[in-house]
């Protein structure tokens, strides 16, 4: 029996070691032992999905593919939702993460009208946790995914608009505090020019956070120049407001 037992071990050690490729002979004997990824997808509908469907990795949907896996097995869990169990190729498993998005791809859009499955992982630079095989996922449809995408670049361009509303702020505020009249209404003039250039999500961020501060600096400004009775000046600020806030008025 012990003899046996050497005569495997034996063998295994061989095969491990016989293998001419890049890699190491030890981790060439580890990969016998490794396991694919198995991962639980659940779907409010598999779309036709069937037990052999092919799963793809790619950095979109439209973008070129690698197949890594297949459909192993469809239960229905409610009386609208089904999970789809997945494996993929140990060999790709480390290239799947936490924050990967598994988007069902319906036969109407797929190249060979038979539905698959992508595998997209997310866009984010920071560190990901692979996922654990076993682990259960929110799958995607096409749709679905398309809108989380699009929710997700709005977020980051608003953010960008924040930030150059407030780098606009505090050069204004500069002009105020130095009650350069002339310089602030240069500007304003030159800014006025750029607002007719803004999309219509650039206008409704400006005119809802960068407007009202804007409108306390107008005034600010003409009521100091009241107070030395700079009329005409103040008449031409107030001129310049009218048109900012027309031109954000969407």
């Amino acid at each position: 029996m012990k003899k046996l037992s050497k005569g495997i071990l034996i063998g295994i050690i061989i095969l491990g070691c016989s293998a001419t490729c890049s890699a190491s002979p030890l981790s060439n004997l580890f990969s016998i032992f490794q396991r694919d990824l198995v991962i639980n997808v659940q779907y409010k509908d598999h779309k036709n999905l069937i037990q052999g469907s092919e799963v793809y990795l790619a950095k979109d949907p439209k973008g070129q593919k690698t197949l890594i896996g297949n459909v192993k097995k469809i239960s229905f869990v409610e009386p609208k939702a089904s999970n789809v169990e997945i494996s993929i190729d140990k060999e790709y498993k480390e290239k799947i993460y936490e924050t990967t998005r598994f988007v069902l791809i319906p036969g109407l859009f797929a190249e060979n009208s038979k539905p698959y499955i992508i595998a997209i992982p997310s866009l984010d630079s920071s560190p990901q946790t692979p996922l654990k095989s076993g682990a259960s996922v929110k799958g995607f449809t096409f749709l679905e995914y398309t809108l989380a995408v699009a929710g997700e670049e709005l977020t980051e361009l608003m953010d960008s608009f924040r930030k150059q509303n407030e780098e606009i702020l505090n050069q204004f505020e500069q002009y105020i505090k130095n009650f350069d009249t002339d310089a602030f209404q240069k500007q304003m003039d030159d800014f006025i020019v750029k607002i007719s250039n803004f999309s219509a999500e650039q206008k409704e961020t400006f005119k809802k956070e960068v407007l009202p501060s804007l409108r306390k600096m107008f005034e600010s400004m003409m009521e100091k120049l009241e107070e030395q009775n700079n009329i005409e000046k103040s008449k031409e600020l107030e001129k310049q407001l009218t048109k900012i806030e027309k031109s954000v008025n969407v």
